[in-house]
């Protein structure tokens, strides 16, 4: 499964969820390939202190005669069970400054939004799970990001309406632009997830009204996205459940240590395995 993490609002914590999800997916025995596809930032990358290979990710999207061998540009970031010994590994595709150095217009020329989907079809029988970290806008490279996968995955955070509101946008307008282009019918939007706050009681009721407000301004019969913030939703049993990733310090504070919070800290990787439980694990 290809998955696209996205949110056209910035600091969400994308990235933070990309690297961490990847890593309890490889904890339950799983094979992951994680690409950080946002070449300005750079944040995935750095957060693993990965290095580009031999080839880049703009040497393997250009080639176009299938020259580029994959493992000189997919990068390994290990850690080891200090009690099992037993090796626990992500493959990474880092991040191309070439790319991000390019034009809009260039990368379109260039590439087009269908050339990261075309490369990773023959990736994905490698791999249980390839995670993208999208940048946070609706241009060239969340493009094509979100042409590429199967789901996406929208964190927010329950006490910005920002990203609230750009997650309703990316639900009703840019994902069904992306399944209109490929006509298979993907990418399929997963239901929202608030992520990484304490959350009151007081701060659930407040988000619940913004959703509402955001619901009731696209009419049912043009766009239904209660099912995407509200998946346990029904007339009959009206369950306002959202699934919320709490707040913890040492996710944070593993980035400096450049290691997922969910190798190294039991309480952060109970929770990033409950929100792989939610989404894929099922």
């Amino acid at each position: 499964m290809t998955v696209a993490i996205y949110n056209n609002k910035g600091g969400v914590g994308k990235t933070t969820t990309t690297v961490n999800l990847a890593a309890v997916l490889t904890l339950k025995g799983k094979k992951a390939l994680i690409i950080d596809f946002d070449p300005n930032q750079q944040d995935l990358t750095n957060s693993l202190g990965i290095k580009q290979g031999t080839e880049t990710l703009y040497s393997y999207l250009e080639d176009r005669k299938n020259r580029v061998n994959p493992s000189n540009v997919i990068q390994s970031f290990g850690t080891k069970n200090t009690k099992t010994g037993h090796l626990f590994q992500i493959d990474v595709i880092p991040a191309d400054e070439d790319l991000g150095s390019q034009g809009e217009d260039k990368l379109r020329q260039n590439f087009g939004i269908r050339r990261l989907y075309q490369i990773l079809d023959s990736l994905k029988y490698e791999y249980d799970y390839i995670l993208i970290d999208s940048p946070p806008n609706w241009r060239f490279f969340s493009q094509s990001a979100i042409y590429a996968s199967d789901v996406v995955l929208i964190p927010t955070k329950h006490n910005n309406i920002f990203s609230l509101e750009n997650a309703a946008v990316a639900i009703k307008q840019f994902i069904p632009q992306v399944q209109e282009s490929r006509k298979d019918g993907g990418p399929i939007a997963l239901p929202i997830f608030f992520n990484g706050e304490s959350i009151t009681d007081a701060g659930r009721n407040t988000a619940h009204k913004a959703i509402e407000e955001i619901i009731k301004q696209t009419p049912t019969s043009k766009f239904n996205l209660r099912p995407y913030f509200y998946p346990r939703y029904t007339q009959a049993k009206q369950d306002r459940h959202i699934f919320e990733l709490p707040s913890y310090a040492h996710i944070a504070n593993a980035a400096f240590s450049r290691v997922p919070a969910a190798y190294k800290d039991k309480t952060a990787r109970n929770y990033y395995l409950e929100l792989a439980k939610e989404y894929f694990l099922q």
